[in-house]
């Protein structure tokens, strides 16, 4: 471990590493708060405030301010396995000294827009999907805009609010799976539509980037078609290309 941790330190430590493993937690997911933590356990909070600070500076676990704690180390990719992804949102929003907030504007079920996302979900013209508009902010300046499509088929129902902790965690959740890919392509375009322009508070033809991605289960399966837009002078984006 590391010299000079008392034994209640180490208690706190243990506990943290055995939630961890017993409940399969990925990098990115978040753990329970420490005040929670010293609840469980009968410790003090400031007990368990220095043994996360251990853990920390080992780079098991990491803090987001306002947030809380997740698994691993800060900047690591939430669920993107060994294949390229966008840098977390919560660590550029911390990087900048900000809370990643993430807001569902609507939610429907609605056919399937076109052809080409029917294929690329492998579903039919004809079948429905959910319609999902999601708000990216670091606090109150918006950041993103995502259009997500996720096929009816695969998700019996669905509980919006918890797209506004995390979309990822979430289709694992319900789907038993994990997310393997994210085939992404990236487009500059000029923005243009006013909905859109006031919820991201920028002028028409102001230069962003539109984001297309499908996301695949580990089996597989495509489970989203995500159209964002991006405004890359406040959220950067960043890609980690490595080989499996």
């Amino acid at each position: 471990m590391v010299d000079g941790i008392t034994e209640k330190q180490r208690e706190v430590v243990d506990y943290i590493l055995k939630k961890i493993k017993d409940d399969g937690l990925l990098p990115g997911d978040k753990l329970d708060t420490e005040i929670a933590i010293a609840k469980n356990i009968g410790i003090t909070r400031a007990t368990v405030r220095e043994a996360t600070r251990i853990l920390i500076e080992q780079q098991r676990i990491y803090r987001v301010k306002g947030s809380g704690l997740f698994v691993g180390s800060i900047g690591v990719s939430n669920h993107s396995g060994r294949f390229h992804a966008l840098s977390p949102f919560d660590y550029q929003a911390q990087k900048h000294g900000y809370k990643g907030v993430r807001k569902v504007i609507s939610a429907s079920i609605i056919r399937v827009p076109s052809h080409d996302m029917a294929q690329a979900l492998r579903i039919k013209n004809s079948d429905k999907v959910y319609k999902i508009l999601r708000l990216m902010c670091f606090d109150d300046i918006p950041v993103a805009l995502e259009h997500s499509h996720l096929p009816v088929s695969l998700f019996n129902s669905m509980e919006f609010s918890k797209l506004e902790i995390s979309k990822f965690s979430y289709i694992e959740q319900i789907t038993g799976k994990k997310i393997q890919r994210r085939d992404q392509n990236l487009t500059a375009i000029n923005l243009t539509g006013a909905d859109i322009l006031a919820l991201l508070k920028l002028k028409e033809n102001d230069a962003v980037i539109e984001l297309t991605e499908t996301v695949f289960l580990d089996d597989g399966t495509p489970c989203e078609v995500n159209i964002a837009i991006i405004n890359t002078r406040i959220f950067p984006l960043r890609q980690d290309s490595r080989r499996p």
